[in-house]
């Protein structure tokens, strides 16, 4: 990580432009871990996001009431389009799946079938959210000054949910998009009817899309090391 690439990530951040309040907040009271890696797709950056996220969710305490989240940024490709973007996404957590499944299995009660609606993205047995972000991005408020992926507790959404927070905090977010942009992200709209695999790169998809994405055959095992079985 570079001193310079944690500087454009706060100035994205807090810009205007940013829609979603809990990162902002979040970034605000040093709820943020951000991770700077040189090529998107690469087996080098999966090998070191494996360790860092490893280490992310060791430290975290999902239960404590500020939101939390680790962002990934990457030196390289600059500038893709939609497409390509959502290619390497795909790349990269296929990488860092594969990383990680030597260690570690795939959350309890989460679906590995990104064509599932029960699917969550797995890393050190812990479920995500992966929200993409690049460039030229399609909505306004998403275009960081380089290829990023924000890794979102499920956890922490269930007990934001539990607490009674998010219709709030979407309608927040729903307000936010409509004046930078006009209308509402399409992709708050489909949350939960279908897998959240679709939303990841932020391209809205057709109907017969298909995941690139595979778990391993051996996640569904207990791994050598990593946590036990709970």
């Amino acid at each position: 990580m570079t001193v310079d690439a944690t500087d454009e990530v706060e100035r994205f951040i807090l810009g205007d432009r940013f829609a979603c309040l809990a990162g902002r907040s979040a970034w605000r009271k040093g709820g943020i871990t951000h991770r700077h890696y040189d090529l998107m797709g690469s087996g080098d950056s999966a090998r070191l996001m494996a360790l860092d996220l490893a280490d992310f969710v060791t430290a975290a305490d999902w239960s404590h009431r500020s939101f939390t989240s680790f962002i990934a940024t990457f030196e390289q490709p600059r500038g893709v389009d939609e497409l390509r973007f959502e290619e390497l996404l795909w790349e990269q957590l296929q990488l860092l799946h594969e990383q990680d499944s030597r260690s570690y299995r795939w959350a309890e009660g989460c679906s590995s079938d990104p064509q599932a609606r029960e699917f969550a993205y797995s890393v050190a047995g812990h479920p995500f959210f992966v929200i993409g972000l690049h460039e030229t991005h399609r909505r306004w408020g998403r275009r960081p000054p380089f290829p990023m992926l924000a890794f979102n507790s499920h956890e922490q959404f269930n007990r934001i949910k539990g607490a009674k927070m998010w219709d709030r905090l979407a309608e927040k977010i729903r307000k936010q998009d409509i004046q930078l942009q006009g209308d509402i992200n399409p992709n708050l709209l489909e949350y939960e009817e279908l897998s959240e695999a679709r939303r990841y790169s932020g391209r809205p998809k057709p109907a017969d899309w298909q995941c690139p994405f595979a778990a391993r055959e051996a996640e569904r095992e207990p791994a050598l090391t990593g946590p036990p079985p709970a």
